[in-house]
């Protein structure tokens, strides 16, 4: 009889150490640091209208306690409102520190199409680092930004400080952002999780009449699902790729039916391996962000009060067709 009330006493003991652990501040399981950088460095965004007079640029780099070397870094310019606003962005590990990777040449050549595309007194609608980008450097009006820095993505074993990682994100990407705005990009974020009729009426209500655009990258639907968990639950699964995309497409679709999943899926090919981003629940391949992506259940050309303009790579311009009345 000892034996057994003694592990149940240690178990409560070990469960109390646990509890207490979790109330415990937690510290952040990285170091951030910047430093100046030359403007100079990112030549294809002074083409793309980065004027260096104006803007200060920096580098970030994320370290990470068990890692020699950066697990990320970024290229970060300043305009005259000091707010962060990232140009490049490449991880060294597998699951995206805050961002997934960003090419600063691709960046630079979706940019120049928005300015192509959407005229000066256009509103171009966008997740709030995309939003800072087409400011600074489309001089398009790109309204939206957010103080809380939604969407940031964290490696999963990070889950345990998520508290704290949340709050220094936010003091570096959301300072300087009011809380107006941040209601306003909530509407946005709603918008993107609606169905498709009532996310294009929501969104044209949130361009308040004028011309609109709206510009999304297929990283949109994770940085959605970390802002509205409850809504838009999602999740990756990689394959090897040694037997082809064709074999490597037959073993996720068998693998999808032996476990159920309804909902739509995309693949993105990582060196050997292809990554299949899915969506669990079948519901939820018709809200609008599902349907701009280019997901199996999806048609970018064929969406009801959009119009496809430009797309490379993982990004999809749209233009919102005007409303009838």
């Amino acid at each position: 009889m000892f034996a057994p009330a003694s592990l149940i006493i240690i178990g409560f003991a070990l469960l109390g150490w646990a509890g207490w652990s979790d109330l415990r501040p937690q510290p952040l399981p990285y170091e951030q640091t910047t430093t100046p950088a030359l403007s100079a460095s990112l030549g294809e965004f002074v083409e793309a209208g980065l004027d260096s007079t104006t803007m200060t640029m920096e580098n970030i780099e994320i370290r990470a306690p068990e890692a020699k070397s950066p697990i990320a870094t970024g290229a970060v310019t300043r305009g005259a409102d000091q707010r962060p606003t990232p140009l490049g962005w490449r991880n060294a590990v597998t699951e995206p520190v805050f961002f997934t990777d960003m090419d600063s040449a691709d960046t630079a050549k979706v940019l120049e199409a928005i300015r192509q595309h959407a005229p000066a007194e256009a509103v171009v609608l966008a997740w709030w680092d995309m939003s800072r980008r087409i400011r600074s450097l489309a001089g398009r009006r790109a309204p939206l930004d957010d103080p809380l820095a939604r969407g940031l993505l964290s490696p999963r074993p990070w889950a345990i400080s998520a508290a704290a990682v949340d709050e220094d994100q936010r003091a570096y990407w959301g300072k300087g952002v009011s809380i107006g705005e941040g209601a306003a990009f909530d509407k946005f974020i709603d918008a993107l999780l609606m169905d498709e009729a009532r996310g294009v009426e929501a969104l044209a209500a949130i361009a308040g009449g004028r011309e609109a655009f709206i510009a999304v990258h297929f990283s949109d639907i994770w940085k959605a699902a970390a802002s509205r968990p409850d809504l838009l639950p999602i999740a990756y699964r990689d394959f090897p790729g040694g037997d082809g995309m064709h074999g490597v497409m037959k073993e996720a679709r068998e693998w999808m039916r032996e476990n159920a999943i309804e909902g739509g899926y995309a693949v993105e090919p990582r060196g050997g391996a292809v990554r299949l981003h899915y969506l669990p629940r079948k519901a939820d391949s018709t809200r609008l962000l599902a349907r701009l992506l280019p997901f199996s259940t999806s048609n970018p050309l064929k969406l009801e009060g959009l119009e496809l303009v430009y797309q490379h790579k993982g990004y999809w311009i749209y233009k919102l067709a005007p409303t009838k009345g």
